[in-house]
């Protein structure tokens, strides 16, 4: 009677041990979904990315190659800066500014547009970025903790040209985010070369 005690013991053990390795299993591939899932949609959404070329095209009439020309003759330097954020009051793109840099506000405004980001467009430096605060990793010390890890997750190994960043901030409606405790950042890219 003993050894079957012993036995039915052993059993509830062996039970509860496959059970808990399977629900760890679960809840690891649970959390891997979501934040897959949550990338998917505040990441290169569809429409995001339909807005951002859009944008694109007006920018690049208005002269987006004066800012590329910063980008490059800021990294000639010893400065080595990976990205420069500009918005529709910078000079440098809008020689008429109180003509096109009022359409270019308020066409951000419904698009809900939070920053403009012109950057290189081969990231594929900043994927392994641990130490924020050495060499070309520090880019993204600067920047906003939602924006680096958009970065990160970037790639463009060995393409030329450049790539323009939108960051869009939104509520949960979809509207223009007016409380930063309740705003979504969403991120969209397109590279900007050719027409430059």
């Amino acid at each position: 009677m003993m050894n079957k005690k012993g036995f039915v013991f052993i059993e509830t053990i062996v039970v509860i041990v496959v059970l808990i390795s399977s629900l760890l299993y679960l809840y690891s591939t649970f959390v891997t979904l979501s934040n897959n899932e949550k990338r998917r949609i505040t990441y290169d959404d569809i429409a995001n990315l339909y807005q951002t070329y859009s944008m694109k095209k007006y920018l690049v009439s208005q002269r987006l190659d004066r800012i590329a020309s910063h980008l490059d003759s800021t990294n000639s330097s010893s400065n080595v800066n990976f990205i420069i954020p500009f918005g529709c009051g910078n000079t440098d793109i809008f020689d008429h500014y109180k003509k096109e840099g009022s359409f270019c506000e308020i066409m951000s405004q419904e698009l809900h547009v939070s920053s403009f980001y012109l950057t290189y467009y081969d990231l594929s430096v900043l994927k392994n970025c641990d130490n924020f605060n050495s060499g070309l990793c520090s880019t993204l010390y600067n920047v906003s903790p939602e924006l680096g890890n958009y970065l990160k997750t970037l790639g463009g190994e060995g393409a030329d040209g450049y790539r323009l960043i939108i960051e869009y901030a939104k509520n949960e409606q979809g509207n223009s985010c007016h409380d930063e405790e309740h705003c979504i950042h969403y991120f969209s890219s397109i590279k900007v070369g050719e027409d430059l």
